[in-house]
């Protein structure tokens, strides 16, 4: 990580998100704070990135994280407002702007993000930018939460709570699998909303899957403004 010879109590930051890409349920943006004295205990958890991990071994690095002092900033991003941002300026742009108030909020010494596009370094001076007056140092690099403890953390916080709002979707309308357009469980779902036309808050109707469902099965199209997104 960066250098080990400024203070001890200097307040170091991790921003990750979950649920870019699912078609159903919330974008989760998580930011997670702690004193680099504590970055040790962190560490020793054997941290690795979330989708790397099972679910109950999320669960349970998850309460082990919440143990470790620090502080804890969840942003949900619901399904309408990821939609009204792809029609306008994209993902990028909402993400972007969720880790500046995580960072405002949290007024870190340093952050440690995973950088949204492919050019880590401009990332980092565009969002250096946004938070003025505040200047943390930057270290935005791509696969970031492959390498940085407290980007594991985040990323971790991040997927479980997404899980726990998949949770309680499925309490209401059945399983509905992972939320993610490859699953047939979910595919089976979104084609019944465009059967039925009725389509609850948890879907983001942006997204590609919509109109290729739709297209599939010769139904009408919404209108090209809310065609927009993606299935990654």
């Amino acid at each position: 990580m960066a250098d080990l010879k400024t203070s001890p109590k200097d307040f170091l930051l991790g921003i990750d998100e979950a649920g870019r890409g699912p078609v159903l349920g919330p974008l989760v943006v998580c930011g997670f704070a702690i004193a680099r004295e504590h970055l040790p205990a962190l560490a020793a958890l054997g941290l690795r990135d979330s989708k790397a991990l099972t679910p109950v071994r999320r669960e349970r690095l998850a309460g082990e994280i919440r143990r470790i002092p620090g502080r804890i900033l969840l942003m949900k991003i619901n399904p309408a407002v990821v939609d009204s941002a792809v029609s306008r300026n994209g993902l990028n742009v909402l993400e972007t702007s969720a880790m500046v108030r995580i960072i405002r909020r949290l007024k870190p010494d340093e952050v440690f993000i995973d950088a949204l596009t492919s050019q880590p370094r401009r990332f980092g001076a565009q969002l250096s930018g946004l938070i003025a007056p505040l200047s943390p140092r930057m270290t935005p690099e791509s696969r970031a939460d492959t390498k940085y403890p407290v980007v594991m953390a985040a990323s971790i916080l991040a997927k479980v709570a997404r899980d726990a709002s998949l949770s309680r979707l499925r309490q209401v309308h059945g399983d509905i699998g992972s939320g993610y357009p490859g699953d047939r469980k979910t595919r089976g779902f979104v084609a019944e909303c465009c059967k039925t036309g009725i389509f609850p808050a948890c879907v983001r109707r942006s997204w590609a899957t919509i109109a290729n469902i739709q297209g599939e099965s010769g139904l009408a199209l919404l209108p090209a403004g809310n065609r927009m997104g993606h299935e990654a």
